[in-house]
């Protein structure tokens, strides 16, 4: 797999600008996706969902950010198809390493255990507890971003049928986000089969069907998937649980 590092308007489907100031990195790798965001005028940046094949060119990417404070790293979730690189990561940016309290990881130093909401200079930064995909998810806005994880994909959401998959959770999480996302923000998943695509929150309500359904279908609909198991399921899920 290649690593590729994208800008937002390589991505961006639905002709939206970020507004002045704010910067967004892509990490493309297969279909797995990392987010490099920052905001110029304070020097604040995050890292989120880097993945370990990336690591070279994500350490030559953050070095090109000199003079700016990395808040943290962060994981949306424990992942399960790859083995992620948020930890060490974070040891290089001198910066801690976020994720879910009920994560079974013993690396995080910071632990998201209800909804809450945290000062940045560039603005407040809100993290939602989204559990459906897993028991950890989490969901982060800050700024013109909304961090999807594997809660929600472009036009779809991630699967319930891996470990800590609940449905009935995953529902109630997609209708926690809608009362929080703003039409302008934008979604960004961590995957997509399709080159990484981007849009505003708009463009996922007439899009993505699992935003308009009813409790019964999606669950109906969500808990009858099952797909094959990720290539590399066993290693990814005990080097991400340590």
């Amino acid at each position: 797999m290649k690593t590729e590092i994208k800008e937002f308007s390589d991505l961006i489907q639905d002709g939206g600008r970020l507004p002045t100031g704010w910067n967004l990195k892509v990490i493309i790798n297969d279909d797995n996706l990392a987010y490099l965001a920052s905001y110029e005028p304070t020097r604040e940046a995050i890292l989120v969902d880097p993945m370990r094949e990336d690591y070279a060119e994500l350490l030559k990417l953050v070095r090109s950010f000199e003079g700016y404070r990395f808040l943290f790293t962060m994981d949306t979730h424990t992942h399960a198809d790859h083995v992620s690189c948020a930890f060490p990561m974070a040891r290089e940016l001198k910066t801690s390493y976020l994720m879910h309290a009920a994560s079974p990881s013993s690396k995080a130093q910071i632990r998201i255990s209800k909804d809450c909401e945290i000062p940045t200079s560039a603005g407040p930064m809100k993290f939602l507890t989204t559990p459906g995909h897993t028991v950890d998810g989490l969901v982060l806005i800050w700024g013109p971003f909304l961090f999807g994880g594997d809660t929600l994909m472009y036009g779809d959401t991630g699967r319930d049928d891996l470990p800590g998959g609940n449905p009935e959770a995953h529902f109630e999480s997609l209708q926690k986000i809608k009362t929080h996302a703003r039409l302008e923000m934008f979604m960004l998943p961590n995957h997509d089969g399709r080159g990484g695509r981007i849009s505003s929150w708009k463009t996922q309500l007439e899009v993505n069907a699992s935003l308009t359904q009813d409790r019964t279908t999606f669950v109906a609909e969500a808990g009858a998937y099952v797909g094959p198991s990720p290539k590399n399921l066993k290693e990814s899920l005990f080097e991400n649980c340590k």
